[in-house]
């Protein structure tokens, strides 16, 4: 049993850490949950909402992504979606029992331009009070 006052281990062994890999799957998931139960009530789940902000049309063609423009999907490739926008629908997500919001992008890098948009958005999402993620290609 995990100790109700335990903090987190940055000390951990080499020996530790490759003692860990060798127990069985379910002996890791039973422990990670004596774990989570210190910190978190089992009782609670993080509700989130993800919100495509920039929807397929990404040069690359990456075989396992939809998001690629050499698919067809049947979605039509969207460019980065306004500021404003995706804070509404961030509030939508509050209003809605979500207490983080994640922000995903098609795209194979970011470009200089669109970062003042995001750094908006994330802002703007923050603000609400919102954990905030993001994934941007």
């Amino acid at each position: 049993m995990v100790a109700i006052d335990a903090l987190p281990r940055h000390d951990w062994t080499l020996a530790q850490i490759e003692a860990l890999f060798e127990l069985p799957f379910t002996e890791l998931v039973f422990r990670a949950a004596e774990t989570h139960r210190v910190w978190f009530d089992p009782t609670e789940v993080q509700l989130s909402q993800l919100l495509s902000v920039k929807t397929g049309g990404c040069a690359e063609n990456c075989g396992y992504c939809s998001q690629s423009a050499s698919f067809d999907t049947g979605l039509k490739a969207e460019k980065l979606m306004d500021a404003t926008a995706v804070i509404a629908e961030a509030m939508a997500a509050k209003a809605g029992g979500a207490s983080r919001f994640c922000m995903g992008a098609a795209w194979r890098e970011l470009k200089d331009r669109d970062t003042p948009k995001l750094a908006t958005m994330i802002a703007g999402v923050k603000a609400l009070g919102l954990e905030t993620c993001a994934t941007l290609g």
